[in-house]
């Protein structure tokens, strides 16, 4: 098999099957074996029944599997394990694909020699962005574009992102799978399973490169759309990466490091002070700042705690 599209999925029926006709319109090139690998996260909804009800239709090429074991990660690389491919594509549950997608990523990998690709990801919104919702914002979104040139992605400030990533098989026997530790559990929102791979291929001097003609849409849930959603996204990331920092040095309360009271502080201040000056429809950048201070501190009292028992 010369490649497999990897899709884990969690209660998300409607948007995966519009995934899979897309996929399923792919034109590859003569001669290419290719397949899809739909990973079921323990969803309750018409997730099984649509699996079953569509399987027929592939005629062999799409193949699936449940993963009991929640979280994105688990998933991620139950996907691994089962694939056939040389080359392991990963997109989501909520992604649309174009017909030449599949091909392209083919090509990049066949003409230059790649340990992995990162694609462009554009989002796909029903309703116009709101006004506190800035384009430096949109990664939080899962958008990635870093324009229309390929390039080497060579620094962990310019990552690849799960909507569109794509490796050769013996990354992952390298440096290992996703961290089961971080990613989506569930309806808990959190991420850097994607970057912490993206670092450890960069510290064993894998090649990645920047394909911006394998470009995808990522269908934005309306529900991403406000304010609580960024709060608890960010919230969420600073208790678990609070959870896992056990190197940070000088006294504490609580478990807290003290300069991470401060930090807060700071960045507070500066959060309501540019409010006041610029708007605080333009500034919700820095309140996310805040929210991720909070999770963070508690993530720390959280481990602080389990060690005390």
């Amino acid at each position: 098999m010369d490649l497999s599209v990897i899709i884990c999925t969690y209660n998300r029926a409607v948007s995966l099957k519009n995934t899979l006709e897309s996929l399923c319109g792919q034109a590859v090139p003569v001669g290419v074996s290719w397949e899809v690998v739909v990973v079921d996260n323990n969803s309750t909804d018409d997730t099984p029944a649509l699996l079953a009800a569509t399987v027929a239709e592939w005629e062999g090429r799409l193949r699936f599997v449940r993963e009991e074991r929640q979280g994105l990660s688990h998933a991620r690389n139950r996907g691994i394990a089962e694939a056939r491919g040389r080359y392991l594509a990963f997109t989501d549950d909520d992604v649309l694909a174009p017909s030449g997608w599949v091909s392209v990523l083919y090509e990049t990998f066949e003409k230059g020699g790649w340990d992995a690709i990162g694609g462009r990801v554009l989002l796909r919104c029903d309703r116009s962005m709101p006004r506190w919702l800035k384009p430096e914002l949109w990664g939080f979104l899962a958008c990635l574009d870093y324009g229309d040139e390929e390039m080497p992605l060579t620094e962990i400030e310019r990552p690849f992102f799960g909507a569109n990533m794509v490796f050769r098989r013996e990354v992952f026997e390298k440096v290992g799978g996703f961290d089961v530790g971080l990613g989506r559990k569930g309806k808990v929102l959190v991420g850097g399973e994607e970057i912490d791979l993206f670092g450890r291929m960069l510290a064993s001097g894998l090649r990645v490169v920047y394909q911006p003609r394998a470009a995808v849409d990522h269908v934005v849930d309306p529900r991403r759309l406000r304010k609580g959603y960024f709060r608890r996204l960010h919230y969420t990331s600073g208790r678990v990466w609070g959870m896992r920092r056990d190197d940070l040095n000088g006294w504490t309360f609580l478990g807290v490091p003290l300069f991470l009271f401060r930090q807060l502080v700071r960045s507070a201040g500066v959060f309501m002070s540019e409010g006041f000056r610029n708007g605080f429809q333009n500034v919700f950048r820095k309140e996310m700042n805040i929210w991720f201070h909070l999770g963070f501190m508690r993530g720390r009292m959280l481990a602080h705690s389990r060690r005390m028992q």
